[in-house]
């Protein structure tokens, strides 16, 4: 697998805390791990007197294709039983703690691929992780050339910079204007045959070259 190109490149630490200090932390981190099928790390992105953001990592000993066949058949990320859905999870964790609790980003290391979701706005991760993954299920085919190649990094979501709309788009970055809509215009992936990061664009369903901003939330 290629190093992480300089302008995505995904430090493991991600200058989070992993010294996480808030109860129940363990018990979260097992139903991760239980739901998820993986080895789970939690650690504090920022936090304030009354505020935590997470980063959360997945480790999955399968590769994206199977965990995509294991969520399809409901086998996987357990979202439809109720409470113990990921919202679920999250909501259990953040009732034993006197703050409000959210996820910054979360990544999951697949067998082959590792993906990255970021926050763009509050609890966008939770709130659309199971629609991110039916998304992905069914542009599987396309991203990935036609079944020939799976991207070893995708990164979710991205936007894509159109030289005469800058302003445009630099403006939306500053203000956080972002919807659930956003995470399903474009996706930034890296192919070991590709020398620069690839948009996917999920309204035409293929793939192009083209210069990547990654959202970022200012909640």
């Amino acid at each position: 697998m290629p190093s992480f190109p300089d302008n995505f490149e995904y430090n493991s630490s991600g200058g989070y805390n992993i010294g996480l200090r808030l109860e129940g932390v363990e018990k979260f981190k097992n139903s991760l791990e239980k739901f998820f099928f993986s080895v789970a790390t939690v650690r504090n992105s920022t936090s304030n007197n009354s505020n935590v953001n997470l980063a959360i990592e997945l480790e999955c000993n399968m590769s994206l294709v199977e965990m995509l066949f294991h969520f399809n058949r409901g086998t996987w990320g357990n979202f439809s039983q109720g409470r113990t859905t990921f919202i679920g999870i999250l909501e259990d964790f953040r009732q034993v703690n006197l703050v409000n609790l959210d996820i910054e980003e979360l990544s999951i290391l697949f067998t082959d691929t590792r993906l990255i979701i970021n926050k763009i706005y509050t609890k966008s991760i939770p709130e659309q992780l199971d629609n991110i993954f039916t998304e992905m299920g069914k542009h599987y085919v396309h991203f990935s050339k036609g079944l020939s190649e799976t991207p070893y990094e995708i990164y979710v979501p991205v936007f894509e910079e159109e030289h005469s709309a800058d302003e445009i788009i630099l403006r939306s970055l500053e203000v956080s204007n972002h919807t659930q809509k956003d995470y399903y215009n474009f996706w930034g992936l890296y192919f070991e045959s590709e020398d620069d990061a690839v948009i996917y664009d999920l309204k035409g369903s293929h793939l192009e070259s083209g210069d990547l901003f990654m959202l970022s939330s200012d909640d």
